[in-house]
């Protein structure tokens, strides 16, 4: 099965994952936070790489693990810049205020990760009737190369292809975006193939 087959469903999916991202957002922060997933596409680790930035762009992040029914991995990366501009946005601060990615910075990234990428896991959950389990949020900071070469060696050394869907973060004084990259591990392909016929 090509991972392509599975965009109709992950369209959908994507959809509510982001409508449950933002109201978790919005309920933490308390204020509304809107999140659109305008894209999303098949690709390889360029395209991953390429998509923010280049293969030595430094990107922050955060990263889970998916048990359960189907395992695989989902990332929510961003150029550091970028990362740093949605830290000002989820505390509340004027855009450019977060400077560094300090410790505070890192917390909220991974928060917002496991907000992101929980949602998405449960939408997916939900939408396909399985037993999933999103792990707990791992910060990542580094190239970007190094980061999904090490995350997805095991899928992409079986040529395996990533889902990659662009996430932009709306609130009242602006927006910014970052990358969510999903792969599915390649024993799960089989079992995704079923559920979503």
């Amino acid at each position: 099965m090509a991972v392509d087959d599975l965009i109709p469903t992950l369209t959908l999916v994507a959809a509510d994952g982001a409508t449950r991202a933002g109201r978790g957002l919005s309920g933490l922060m308390g204020q509304e936070i809107a999140i659109h997933v305008p894209n999303i596409r098949v690709g390889t680790k360029d395209d991953a790489c390429d998509a923010v930035g280049g293969e030595e762009t430094v990107v922050l992040g955060s990263y889970l693990s998916i048990s359960g029914d189907i395992t695989g991995h989902v990332m929510l990366l961003f150029p550091e810049p970028r990362a740093l501009e949605c830290v000002d946005l989820m505390v509340g601060n004027p855009p450019g205020t977060t400077s560094e990615p300090d410790e505070m910075a890192c917390s909220a990234v991974a928060e917002l990760g496991n907000i992101v990428g929980s949602a998405f896991v449960n939408a997916l959950a939900d939408r396909l009737n399985l037993i999933l389990h999103p792990s707990p949020p791992q910060v990542i900071h580094d190239m970007a190369i190094a980061l999904v070469e090490t995350v997805y060696a095991e899928v992409l050394s079986q040529g395996g292809e990533v889902v990659m869907m662009d996430a932009v973060f709306e609130d009242q004084k602006g927006q910014t975006a970052g990358l969510l990259i999903v792969a599915p591990d390649p024993a799960s392909l089989g079992a995704l193939e079923r559920v979503a016929a």
